[in-house]
């Protein structure tokens, strides 16, 4: 057998380890969108003159359980009855309505309602160094299992 066959399926096998890890540091992740589903605001039960701010109000809820909550709790898990810490407004950016417990309640009300259901989430795919570890670990356990179960121990 010639050198250069050798050389040639060392790459190959080796673009073929890097094309398993490669798709093994993929992961599938569920997140909200961005934008605050009609759902979440309910503008019949607010008069019209006051329709604006309270829209406002809804969409800074809808911003922190973008930017906060999804990564505390996560998709398919359930949700607190009392709303957590982290689900609150800044009163620098809307003044004393960002202390207005009834609201904040109201609106994680509004969020636990919503949270299950599928249309407010979208999947993404990502690179991952977690999910790459994760692969690596899995592999390793199963190879160890292989071998035992081969030697016999």
């Amino acid at each position: 057998m010639s050198t250069g066959k050798r050389k040639y399926d060392v790459l190959a096998v080796m673009a073929l380890v890097l094309g398993l890890l490669a798709i093994a540091s993929f992961r599938s992740e569920f997140r909200l969108h961005s934008t605050m589903p009609p759902e979440f605001f309910d503008a019949k039960r607010v008069a019209g003159e006051k329709r604006a701010s309270e829209e406002s109000i809804a969409r800074a809820y809808w911003n922190c359980a973008v930017t906060q909550v999804q990564w505390r709790y996560g998709y398919a898990h359930r949700l607190p009855e009392q709303p957590p810490q982290e689900f609150a407004l800044n009163a620098s950016e809307l003044g004393p309505v960002a202390r207005d417990e009834a609201a904040r309640r109201y609106y994680w009300h509004q969020l636990r309602t919503v949270w299950g259901v599928s249309g407010v989430w979208q999947n993404h795919w990502e690179f991952s160094f977690v999910a790459f570890r994760q692969s690596l670990q899995t592999g390793g356990d199963w190879w160890k299992e292989l071998v035992r179960s081969l030697v016999g121990e």
